[in-house]
């Protein structure tokens, strides 16, 4: 199953819900999940930097020391830190080298000099119609 099917489906079914228990109607969630179609590297290179750093932006970690070793991002999977079978790490790290050690410095590199970019409403949900 797709996941912007599984996220409609569970998204619907909690606002049917959540309706119920609380006696009212109407939308619960708007623009909440939107999947877009990434055509080119260089975007997607910059969303998972984007999404990476959203614990920094969120004071959840300080720094890149603390986000290679948070364990709910992908972040920390990309750099080796965390390993999770069901996570693929082949493609965003083939798009900065060939070799692994070198791909991972690269990228790491990358990311943090989003740091300073902050909030990137380009690339919030709802930005891209």
């Amino acid at each position: 199953m797709p996941i912007s099917t599984a996220m409609r489906r569970l998204l619907t079914g909690y606002a049917v819900w959540y309706n119920r228990r609380h006696r009212r109607h109407g939308h619960l969630f708007q623009n909440r999940f939107k999947s877009i179609l990434c055509q080119e590297d260089v975007y997607l290179m910059e969303l998972v930097r984007y999404i990476h750093l959203n614990p920094i932006r969120a004071g959840i970690v300080r720094d890149m020391k603390e986000l290679g070793r948070y364990p709910y991002g992908g972040h920390s999977v990309l750099m080796g830190k965390v390993r999770r079978e069901w996570q693929e790490t082949a493609g965003v790290l083939g798009l900065f080298g060939e070799k692994a050690a070198s791909s991972r410095r690269a990228y790491a590199e990358f990311v943090e000099k989003g740091i300073g970019q902050g909030k990137r409403p380009d690339l919030s949900v709802g930005a891209v119609s």
